[in-house]
């Protein structure tokens, strides 16, 4: 029987939630986001649950969105047509991870990119090992799905290397992560697993009410500009899915090959 690709595991406080598809560097599906959303509502409920941290197994956090082999089938939410009809998995997921009372840690074992780096933007904590590699990754294929990260990435690292990232699509080393503000600890790669859990334990440990009042003030801004914010990058999402370069990018992934943007 195969493995689950998600998996939750609670314990001593610390609730961790695995991406589990090594194989495929954790390249994340619909499925994949909903059983998301089912943990994080979860640990929302468990009062015995007092931090939650997600990573990835193998040698990757994630990918991003599975493009290759497909998102599979979305069973929840409504006609994603129309704006405010449905912002989308992506939009409930980064929503609820900001609103949890709970601090929330993203464990980046590896690469980080695309969906993934979606997801580590909206914890409260990102902490690596000195082999991880981080970076959104999806212009560079012609690809616009900020998912709420144009909006959340400024705000950690600031307005200029937000714009240097997202338009370039490079990936940064984690020495250069930690420098600007994107990593909030670093650790190296031979004593990560052991770091990790003593800072985690810190936090099952700590006075989580205080923590969580912490966070909602800090987030207020965000969730307030979230939903139509959302709306906006949707409509700007739907305009660059017809141009000829975002094809050109989606074909020259599939055939493995640098792609030839012509600007239109």
């Amino acid at each position: 029987m195969a493995s689950p690709p998600v998996l939750l595991e609670k314990r001593a406080g610390i609730a961790t939630v695995t991406l589990n598809r090594p194989d495929k560097l954790n390249a994340i599906t619909w499925p994949m986001m909903e059983t998301f959303l089912d943990f994080v509502e979860d640990v929302r409920q468990d009062e015995s649950a007092r931090v939650l941290v997600f990573t990835g197994a193998g040698r990757a956090f994630s990918a991003g969105d599975d493009i290759v082999d497909g998102m599979g089938e979305r069973t929840r939410g409504g006609d994603p047509g129309g704006v405010n009809a449905d912002r989308g998995l992506h939009h409930q997921l980064v929503k609820a991870l900001l609103e949890l009372p709970k601090p929330v840690v993203a464990a980046l074992n590896g690469r980080c990119h695309g969906a993934g780096f979606v997801l580590a933007c909206a914890c409260d904590f990102r902490v690596g090992h000195t082999d991880t590699l981080v970076g959104d990754i999806r212009s560079a294929r012609a690809i616009f799905a900020g998912q709420g990260t144009p909006l959340l990435l400024p705000r950690l690292i600031g307005h200029s290397r937000a714009m240097d990232l997202l338009m370039t699509g490079r990936v940064i080393d984690a020495t250069e992560a930690e420098r600007i503000g994107y990593l909030n600890r670093l650790w190296p790669r031979s004593t990560f697993d052991a770091e990790l859990q003593t800072f985690l334990a810190e936090l099952a440990n700590g006075p989580t009410r205080t923590y969580a009042a912490w966070k909602l003030t800090v987030n207020r801004s965000v969730l307030q500009e979230l939903d139509a914010y959302t709306d906006y990058e949707r409509a700007l999402a739907d305009v660059v899915r017809q141009t000829e370069d975002h094809a050109e990018g989606r074909q020259s992934f599939r055939e493995k090959r640098p792609p030839t943007y012509v600007g239109r």
